[in-house]
């Protein structure tokens, strides 16, 4: 397989789970919108803002590899990210649901924007040390990424069936 077709591969995943996501959506009412417990104690709506929060996070963190920079979200980890996603649910839920769905497209549309652009070598290769000598690459953080997201359209799928 050649980079350029591996980077496409990693991007198709990220862009194909998304979608997946939003045909579940697509089959919700208003009222399971904000209907609690979809993942826990999150609501539809929590869970898109999540999402979003998601995607200008690693768009910002892949800037940071480039720049040879340690990504900063990883400050913030404690249990299964929880604190961190309590952020970006607060940050990134607006209403009305319209604008939540428009701020959603638009920040997947940043992120694969800027990673369409960058060069397969980019994607594939760069990487950024850890203090602890693990390194934290742009490959992994977008097959976390399309994991992520297959996980809750699954989710989405399987609370309202």
């Amino acid at each position: 397989m050649t980079r350029q077709t591996s980077k496409a591969q990693l991007l198709k995943d990220i862009q194909t789970e998304r979608r997946r996501l939003e045909k579940n959506l697509s089959k919700l009412s208003a009222g399971e919108l904000i209907e609690p417990g979809v993942t826990g104690s999150w609501s539809v709506k929590d869970l898109l803002a999540h999402l979003a929060g998601w995607d200008i996070t690693n768009l910002q963190a892949v800037k940071q590899i480039l720049e040879g920079v340690y990504p900063s979200f990883f400050q913030h980890y404690d249990k299964d990210w929880h604190t961190y996603n309590a952020s970006l649910v607060d940050q990134y839920k607006i209403e009305p649901f319209e604008a939540l769905l428009a701020e959603l497209d638009d920040s997947h549309r940043q992120l694969t924007t800027y990673l369409d652009a960058l060069p397969a070598s980019d994607i594939l290769n760069a990487k950024v040390l850890r203090a602890s000598g693990r390194s934290v690459t742009i490959r992994n953080l977008l097959k976390a990424e399309a994991a992520d997201e297959s996980r809750h359209a699954l989710q989405l799928r399987d609370f309202f069936v």
